[in-house]
Parts: C-alpha cells; sequence; structure tokens
C-alpha cells in the first residue's frame, strides 16, 4: 500500500474544481516559506564541465551559493545523492538542500541556481 503526502492546498483545490464550486485558473497558489535549516528538496542537473560546471564531482556537504527566483543567492549545504555517493557533473539526482536563511519559494517559479564564483554550476526545481 503506498501512501502519498499531498499538500493541504492542492487537496482543497482539486476538491473545489471538481465540484464545479470553483472553476479553473481561480486559484494563484500560494508561495511556500521555508526557515533556515529546513530541507528543501531540489531536481537538480549539474552541468559537465566543458560547459561551464565544475570539473569534479561533490559530496554531501557542498555549499555553494543557491539562487531562487524570489531571492538574492544565499549559502546553502547540499546534502547530495543517497548512500554517500559523489555528485558528479553532467549528472542529475533528486537532493535536499538547506539554507542559512528563510527561502521563499513561488509556486509558479521554483526554479534554483547553483553558483560557484558568480557562475552557473547547476539548475534544478524545487520539488512541493
Amino acid at each position: 500500500m503506498r501512501v502519498y503526502v499531498v499538500p493541504l492546498a492542492v487537496v482543497t483545490a482539486s476538491l473545489l474544481l471538481t465540484t464545479g464550486c470553483a472553476s479553473e485558473g481561480e486559484f494563484a497558489a500560494a508561495p511556500v516559506t521555508f526557515a533556515p535549516g529546513e530541507e528543501i528538496l531540489v531536481d537538480l542537473s549539474m552541468k559537465p564541465s566543458n560547459v561551464g560546471g565544475r570539473s569534479g564531482p561533490f559530496f554531501s556537504g557542498y555549499r555553494p551559493q543557491v539562487s531562487f527566483a524570489s531571492a538574492e543567492a544565499i549559502t546553502c549545504t547540499i546534502k547530495g545523492p543517497a548512500h554517500g555517493e559523489p555528485f558528479a557533473p553532467g549528472t542529475r539526482s533528486t537532493v535536499p538542500i538547506v539554507c542559512t536563511a528563510e527561502v521563499t519559494v513561488d509556486s509558479e517559479d521554483m526554479e534554483v541556481g547553483v553558483l560557484e564564483g558568480g557562475r552557473e554550476v547547476g539548475s534544478g526545481t524545487v520539488r512541493l
């Protein structure tokens, strides 16, 4: 038996649409705020080195600057792929990111950029 966790706002909107109490397009999804230290799950792709990415892999604990659409770049810790495996340039994985400051993610623009020295070495999308 699988158990799915769905945010209450999504369930409410779905019920209102299904029952005809609201029409599609009536809902503006609210932004989601993550407190400092709270995990943010991100589908992350690291650029390969031949297109400006890192030349080597990183492991859990990597602390780059991360840019969110709704805020300036802040220092975050990327916990890395499961089982302590390296995250190599040119690969993709779903990883938790923990930031040092509060982050607000707009549900219509959930893009994330991973920066080193001001250049983007990876990008991804927040999973809500």
